[in-house]
């Protein structure tokens, strides 16, 4: 059986695509605009099959001043549905005042359907009778490592039987060059990028590829790709255990808290004593709020009674793109020594607060890590970082490694802040786009 990783395959040369005829723009849903554009399914035989992407605009009210290119994430998320979802509703939306000055323009990803107008798409109920549907459990053997990798081989096999070149060509490598093309379609030299949530990935690879053709570029709640992989999952372990001892010292100082007068962080480490039970906790800690805080305690009162019913197996989707993204372990030798270290750096959560819970999925998946995490290069221009409490710590790491760059924090919970409708984030981000300068700012 083959392992995912044999070696971390460097990126090819980026690919300029061919001449695009102009868009043939046309009404569509909930006052948008819309066209489609044709590439190559596989980039490195640009004369081979083709895909067809379909595009959604908000048309520059005024004269426009540039084009803000749009990705939500997933990754596969529909991006002229979610746009148009919406966006143009009374009250704070996205981009509702920014498409005064500026076309905003997104697009559905290759392959993933969800509800979007691209095609060919991938047939997910593929995945229906499939065993290995939650998030893996780390093996305990080498004998277990192997059945692993076999049980992701079988996973993944019986979906890319279906169509083994668009399976085989949805990851985000793909998904840039497709941003590129349409960034010609649009007759830009540069973009503005909105990359939100696994956008970010998109963005710091489409950044990496093409540098000179990034105008401004906002990474809202996103994960690093642009720093060495193993020290990435300690900074996250880390990041988990500030964000266990803010949940425990709101406990300490609310007498209503189920856990108060408890050390919660031992309370957590006993009572969450399986692997699925601890990435379900990660995920709590890191998408919560505080008003979430209360349940939280109360449902941790109730697995220091055996039960955990409130953190169930969280399941995972279907990788298609991630596994070309992240490298997975290649041994069981190599799983244990990370799981080990990341539990000297967060003895509550380890491992399963981190990618590596992910990566579980991606051991003996078919291909190679093409697009592995890298230095983002010189010569960019000033990025911005907008998250979370939670998600800003990683998307905060990314950006300021470009010199002169800002960031826009919020003290709370939540996910893609612009998207979602944050007025103080929006005003923010909209003035970073016309300027390009961005920002210093908590909201």
């Amino acid at each position: 059986m083959k392992s995912l990783i044999l070696a971390l395959t460097a990126v090819t040369v980026p690919l300029t695509p061919a001449a695009q005829p102009a868009l043939d723009w046309g009404p569509c849903d909930n006052g948008m605009e819309c066209a489609t554009i044709t590439v190559p399914l596989d980039w490195q035989h640009p004369d081979g099959r083709e895909v067809t992407l379909a595009l959604g605009r908000l048309k520059a009210i005024g004269p426009s001043q540039g084009t803000v290119l749009v990705n939500y994430g997933g990754p596969g998320a529909p991006g002229v549905k979610v746009m148009g979802s919406g966006v143009l509703s009374p009250g704070t939306q996205p981009f509702e005042q920014l498409r005064q000055h500026m076309d905003i323009v997104t697009w559905d990803p290759r392959g993933y359907g969800l509800g979007g107008a691209s095609t060919p798409t991938m047939d997910w109920s593929c995945l229906n009778s499939l065993p290995h549907k939650g998030m893996p459990t780390p093996p305990t053997s080498s004998a277990g490592f192997a059945q692993l990798a076999a049980s992701n081989a079988a996973v993944a096999n019986a979906c890319r039987a279906q169509d083994p070149a668009l399976f085989d060509h949805m990851d985000t490598l793909a998904n840039v060059r497709d941003m590129d093309a349409i960034r010609q379609a649009l007759g830009r030299s540069r973009l503005n990028l909105y990359m939100g949530s696994y956008g970010g990935v998109y963005g710091q690879t489409y950044a990496d590829l093409y540098p000179d053709r990034v105008r401004t570029m906002v990474i809202d709640g996103s994960g690093d790709h642009s720093g060495d992989f193993d020290r990435a999952q300690d900074a996250i372990a880390r990041d988990n255990v500030l964000r266990l001892r803010r949940f425990s010292d709101w406990c300490a100082a609310e007498t209503t808290c189920a856990l108060h007068g408890q050390d919660v962080p031992k309370v957590a480490a006993a009572a969450l004593d399986d692997w699925a039970s601890k990435v379900a906790m990660s995920g709590r800690l890191i998408r919560g709020d505080r008003k979430d805080f209360p349940q939280l305690a109360t449902d941790l009162a109730k697995a220091q009674h055996g039960d955990k019913s409130a953190f169930p197996d969280p399941g995972m989707g279907y990788p298609v793109s991630e596994c070309h993204e992240w490298p997975a372990p290649r041994s069981f030798a190599e799983l244990t020594a990370t799981t080990a270290r990341l539990a000297r750096v967060d003895p509550v959560l380890g491992a399963a607060g981190t990618m590596i819970a992910f990566t579980l999925a991606c051991v003996s998946w078919p291909g190679t890590v093409d697009n592995p995490p890298r230095p983002l290069p010189r010569g960019l221009p000033p990025l911005l970082a907008v998250g979370t409490w939670d998600d800003f710590p990683a998307t905060d790491r990314v950006v300021s490694r470009v010199p002169g760059s800002g960031f826009v924090s919020h003290d709370g919970g939540g996910h893609e802040l612009y998207a979602t409708g944050n007025a103080c984030v929006i005003a923010l981000v909209d003035k970073y786009f016309l300027t390009g300068v961005p920002p210093k700012a908590v909201c």
